[in-house]
C-alpha cells in the first residue's frame, strides 16, 4: 500500500503483540437444496443423515482429544458439549420426522431444523445463548459439510499469519493454530466466547474488530496487538 499506514481500533479479546500477514476468510454457506424425495428414499435419506452424524461426532472426538493434549480440560469441555449437540436424540428425531412426513432431502431437514432451534436464540441478548448459537452452528457447519458430500480442502498458510474473519468458532481457532496461525482479527465473539477461551490458552492475540476487519485486504501486512486492540 506504498508504504502509507492504517490504524483500526478495536477492543482486546486476547492479549499479545505480532506481526503477520493477512489471511481474509469471507463468509460463506452451504448451498443447501430444497427436494422432494419418493417415498422410496425416505430410508436413504435416514441413513444419510445417521452416517453424516456419526462422523461429525468422529470428528469432533479428535479435535477434543487434541484440545485435551494442548490445552487441558476447561477448552476440552467446550467440546463436550458440542458432541452432545451432535448426537441430540430428540432433535435427530425431529429432522428424521421431516424427511419421513414432508419428504425433505436429509441435508434440507437438518438446516431447517437447525433454523427453527437457532431462531430465539440468535435474538438474545443473553451471552450463555450467544455462545450456543455459536455451538450449534459450529456442529451444523461439520454435519451439513458431510451430508452434502463436502471435501476438506488441504489449506496451507505461511509462516505467522494471522486470520481475519467475521466470526471463528472453538473448531476454527484449533484448526488455524494447528496450521500455525500466530493471531487473529474478528467481528464476533466477546472476551467470554469459547473462541477467546481458547485463544488465550494457545496465547494467541485476538482483536475485535466489528467493522473494521472488512479493511484488512488479504495478504496485507499486519501488526496485531491484541493488549491495546488495535
Amino acid at each position: 500500500m506504498s508504504g502509507k499506514k492504517k490504524i483500526i481500533k478495536g477492543i482486546s479479546i486476547s492479549s499479545g503483540i505480532v506481526m503477520g500477514t493477512a489471511h481474509v476468510v469471507l463468509p460463506g454457506d452451504f448451498k443447501i437444496t430444497h427436494q422432494k424425495i419418493a417415498v422410496s428414499k425416505i430410508n436413504k435419506e435416514t441413513e444419510l443423515l445417521e452416517k453424516a452424524v456419526e462422523n461429525t461426532i468422529k470428528e469432533l472426538q479428535s479435535i477434543r482429544e487434541s484440545a485435551l493434549r494442548k490445552a487441558g480440560g476447561p477448552v476440552a469441555k467446550i467440546f463436550d458439549a458440542q458432541l452432545l449437540i451432535a448426537g441430540d436424540y430428540e432433535f435427530l428425531n425431529s429432522v428424521k420426522k421431516k424427511i419421513r412426513e414432508k419428504r425433505f432431502n436429509a441435508a434440507y431437514a437438518y438446516s431447517t431444523a437447525i433454523d427453527e432451534a437457532t431462531i430465539h436464540l440468535k435474538k438474545s441478548t443473553d451471552l450463555y445463548m450467544q455462545q450456543m448459537t455459536i455451538d450449534i452452528e459450529a456442529v451444523a457447519s461439520k454435519v451439513l459439510h458431510n451430508l452434502t458430500g463436502g471435501k476438506t480442502k488441504s489449506l496451507r498458510l505461511p509462516p505467522k499469519t494471522i486470520v481475519v474473519g467475521k466470526i471463528f468458532s472453538p473448531n476454527d481457532i484449533i484448526t488455524y493454530h494447528d496450521l500455525k496461525s500466530v493471531g487473529f482479527v474478528t467481528a464476533e465473539g466477546g472476551a467470554d466466547s469459547h473462541m477467546s477461551l481458547i485463544a488465550r490458552s494457545f496465547s494467541l492475540p485476538v482483536v475485535l474488530a466489528e467493522q473494521g476487519w472488512k479493511d484488512i485486504k488479504d495478504n496485507c501486512r499486519l501488526i496485531l496487538d491484541g493488549s491495546a486492540g488495535e
